[in-house]
């Protein structure tokens, strides 16, 4: 049985898409069979992540609702035959979700099929907590909480962590059925100067504000906001030899109970015992 990964936070902008894409392929390039499904409705912008605009026919919501199969929905990467797609349908407004039925039975069956069929589902969620998204909750194993390093995104994780605990999904939870949800932090974008000169919180000031247990720091890296824009993910950004990409395979190497010392092969500029 795989598992299902959610990637969240309340706030727009804080890298969820990217985190979903480049999670996903680099567990993918690691060898295990993979699936990513764009469930941020309204955005969509998952596929340029994954470089496969305009590959898709059919999309989530008519997988959920039966219009089509699962099979029909499912691209596969044409870099990687390990990782698969779904895409989110093309146009959808807020209008729309009164004409999106589906029923928790729906969510449930789909989810463990995925589970069944892949490695790691990882889907890429909305800001704004939805219908879709509350479903989702019930049957992911774990929930990433994306934060930028900048007061409002870390407001917006905790607020994000607290959300969860209160749908009765999280570690703390009393229901064993829905009890397995682990919710874990990635800081995004982080400014390690800024860090240790006390412009920007530490490390360990995130954590302790968020109060969620940390798997993974992204340092902010140049190199990869100019790949990004060319559609690029972070293993062809300098072949690979980038920040982002080692911190992102750090991550999923932690998802495969592989112990990995935090910031560990990432160049910095400041000594990493200054922020550890």
């Amino acid at each position: 049985m795989g598992r299902a990964v959610m990637v969240t936070s309340f706030k727009g902008g804080v890298g969820k898409t990217t985190v979903s894409a480049n999670l996903a392929m680099s567990l993918a390039r690691m060898g295990f069979r993979v699936i990513t499904v764009d469930c941020d409705l309204e955005s969509r912008c998952l596929d340029i992540a994954l470089g496969l605009e305009n590959s898709s026919l059919y999309n989530i919501c008519e997988v959920l609702t039966g219009k089509h199969s699962l099979e029909e929905a499912i691209v596969s990467h044409p870099e990687c035959h390990n990782l698969s797609f779904v895409a989110a349908p093309a146009y959808f407004s807020l209008a729309d979700e009164d004409s999106f039925v589906f029923t928790e039975e729906q969510v449930e069956k789909l989810v463990l099929r995925l589970k069944l069929d892949y490695d790691f589902v990882i889907f890429d969620l909305p800001a704004r907590p939805d219908k879709l998204y509350k479903s989702l909750v019930k049957y992911s194993n774990y929930a990433l909480v994306i934060s930028l390093h900048t007061a409002a995104s870390i407001r917006a994780a905790e607020k994000t962590a607290m959300a969860l605990e209160e749908l009765g999904c999280g570690e703390a939870c009393t229901d064993i059925m829905h009890k397995n949800l682990k919710t874990r932090l990635i800081i995004n974008s982080f400014m390690c100067r800024d860090a240790v000169n006390g412009d920007r919180p530490s490390i360990y000031d995130v954590i302790n504000k968020t109060s969620v247990k940390l798997i993974g720091v992204l340092p902010f890296d140049e190199d990869m906001a100019r790949g990004q824009e060319n559609g690029m993910l972070a293993y062809r950004v300098k072949k690979g030899k980038n920040n982002f990409n080692r911190a992102i395979t750090n991550v999923a190497k932690r998802f495969t109970e592989t112990q990995v010392p935090l910031l560990e092969g990432i160049k910095l500029d400041v000594s990493k015992s200054r922020l550890t």
